[in-house]
């Protein structure tokens, strides 16, 4: 075992043994739930470079559209100012501008959970992403199979358990076949040993570094990737995205009402 999937590995059983942890101290759902998003935290701060900033709470668009409550943000922290903080539960409001991508934690999921994932990554994939500073050079990103100047928000699922791997693939793409590529779910881990991931069109499903991706392309399909290191094949793919995005200034002026004064 190489040192990376063992790191990997170690990190996934610590998540299990904190979520272990917390299920004999209490027997209230929710809170094993916190405790699950908390180790999801941790390890993402852990193992990502400074530049990305991680938060829990609500994204906020100019136009005042607002995220449900998300468990996870990724955003780039050197660029995003945080709009609000709370201090007793660490909550925060972030422009949507800044968000590199979204987790949402589980602590178990089947297929009568894909309703309300797609419903709230559409909640966070529909918030506007324009309010930034006139640039002279700026980046373009090919995702999705487009050209984008800006980079869109990803949405990832973590799960602590997985009951029907491959119903909630089946069930994932059904929903997916009418969604444009960049509204759709990206990919979701189960830390049981499943890893749903987007199969690239043309190459056999095999090396994960070769024949599947974290973020839909054109004609790729999400199907289930049976493995003892989903944990890394989802951080990976992660780590393959949010490190190469950079985002523009963020124009702030943009969120005042433009009908009044300051």
């Amino acid at each position: 075992m190489s040192g990376l999937r063992e790191l990997m590995a170690q990190a996934a059983q610590q998540m299990r043994n904190s979520l272990e942890e917390t299920r004999v101290a209490l027997s209230h759902n929710l809170s094993k739930g916190e405790a699950l998003e908390d180790a999801v935290r941790a390890f993402l701060r852990k193992h990502l470079p400074d530049s990305i900033g991680i938060a829990k709470g609500q994204l906020i668009d100019s136009k005042g559209a607002r995220s449900p409550q998300l468990d996870v943000i990724l955003y780039d922290a050197a660029r995003t100012p945080i709009l609000f903080s709370s201090a007793p539960d660490g909550i925060q409001l972030v422009p949507s501008e800044g968000a590199l991508a979204v987790v949402e934690v589980k602590t178990s999921i089947g297929t009568s959970d894909v309703d309300s994932l797609v419903t709230h990554m559409q909640g966070v994939k529909a918030l506007d992403k324009s309010a930034y500073h006139p640039v002279s050079i700026s980046s373009t990103y090919n995702l999705y199979g487009e050209r984008q100047e800006i980079a869109p928000t990803c949405y990832f699922v973590l799960a602590l358990e997985c009951s029907n791997p491959a119903g909630i693939a089946a069930a994932l793409r059904e929903r997916h076949e009418q969604l444009p590529l960049g509204k759709r779910i990206d990919s979701l881990c189960s830390l049981d040993g499943y890893a749903l991931m987007n199969v690239k069109p043309g190459v056999e499903f095999g090396s994960p570094t070769e024949s599947i991706d974290a973020i839909p392309i054109p004609g790729s399909y999400l199907d289930v990737y049976p493995t003892e290191n989903a944990l890394l094949v989802w951080y990976l793919g992660i780590v393959s995205y949010a490190c190469q995005v950079e985002h523009r200034p963020i124009d702030l002026h943009m969120y005042l009402p433009q009908d009044e004064p300051l």
